[in-house]
């Protein structure tokens, strides 16, 4: 809890730049000992460009993101930039001219970035994603190799990598296993059509703790990270990265209510903003604060106070409301409650413009 007067512009993510650089540099290191390279996704902070500057003054120059905005706001500070999201077919010709690189599964996509790419005297990279059982974006693994060839033959596209999706839609996590029946498929393709893959893709953060296995596959070369360096964790399990920082990013919000209400409201109870109905335990008088953060601005179920004895009971778009019955210290108006924050409530944060953002 912060007293008050810490922070002039409420709510606010607090972003500790010298933890940020220390994680980009310890994983630099780290990766580049096994001989990987990366990407390194900004779409957790929507390409917040203060930090963009702090990821390139560590010596990030290959970035990645979901959305092509972002990408062309990193532009400046990247000598490579990677599409993480399937293109969409209409901004064929937008993505040739702004993007180096995009993951594909979908050869209609294929074709019309290499037709838009012929147009504008352009050659746009393709990694090819690979379906391994995330269920997420890739095409089947029978159907890679007919792939590959109809895209090794169009002038506008150069294949530059095959890409294996995990821990992202279904959480199916990577494992040794799946990593090798990868590493085969890419024997298959580079025997068959006499090529060397630039980038085999291996996942993400979660891939990191299986590098230090004398089973890795040595076919796998790159990586896109995203939660290793913003959270210091893996993706398959929630654990921490050796020693990175995990406290990287904390949001602070200010009290405007502090008072002892029922805990459960006068019946009758119909929907409320979102049409739910929800149900209330009984347990008579509770002390409650209300916070000037609302579910517009970050995703309740991603932040944990940083005290214990605050308890999340509801929100609405403008506010929420935690129980502080078991608090053991008094709140006064004014004053600011701290939490932790998953990659979900970070994305959220940076994409409202309604959450300052302070970098120290």
């Amino acid at each position: 809890m912060q007293g008050k007067g810490y922070i002039r512009s409420l709510p606010c993510v607090t972003i500790d730049s010298k933890k940020l650089r220390y994680n980009l540099e310890i994983i630099q290191e780290l990766i580049k000992d096994k001989g990987i390279t990366a990407h390194y996704a900004t779409q957790g902070i929507c390409s917040y460009e203060p930090l963009l500057k702090v990821m390139a003054e560590a010596g990030v120059r290959k970035f990645a993101d979901s959305r092509l905005d972002n990408l062309i706001q990193a532009k400046p500070y990247a000598d490579s930039t990677l599409l993480t999201r399937i293109p969409m077919i209409s901004e064929a010709r937008e993505i040739v001219n702004k993007v180096d690189i995009s993951f594909n599964s979908e050869l209609d996509t294929i074709f019309a970035l290499s037709d838009a790419a012929v147009v504008e005297r352009k050659v746009h990279g393709v990694i090819l994603q690979v379906e391994m059982g995330d269920l997420g974006a890739g095409i089947l693994a029978e159907n890679l190799l007919n792939t590959v060839h109809q895209i090794l033959n169009l002038r506008g596209v150069k294949l530059r990598g095959i890409g294996a999706g995990f821990n992202y839609f279904s959480g199916s996590i990577a494992t040794i296993e799946k990593l090798q029946d990868f590493a085969s498929l890419i024997n298959q393709i580079e025997s068959r059509f006499g090529i060397e893959l630039e980038y085999v893709t291996g996942g993400n953060s979660g891939t990191i703790p299986l590098l230090d296995s004398e089973d890795f596959p040595t076919q796998i070369n790159h990586l896109v990270l995203g939660k290793a360096w913003l959270l210091g964790k893996e993706t398959s399990h929630g654990h921490r990265i050796k020693n990175l920082h995990q406290d990287v990013f904390s949001l602070n919000s200010e009290i405007i209510e502090n008072q002892r209400k029922n805990s459960r409201p006068n019946e009758p109870i119909g929907i409320n903003y979102q049409d739910q109905v929800l149900e209330f335990e009984d347990i008579g008088i509770v002390r409650r604060v209300i916070l000037a953060l609302g579910s517009q601005d970050v995703d309740f179920s991603g932040i944990t106070p940083l005290e214990k004895g605050i308890n999340y009971i509801g929100s609405t778009p403008d506010i929420s409301i935690f129980d502080i019955s078991k608090y053991n210290r008094d709140l006064a108006i004014g004053d600011q409650i701290s939490f932790s924050l998953n990659y979900s409530a970070l994305n959220r944060i940076f994409s409202s413009e309604y959450v300052n953002k302070v970098i120290i």
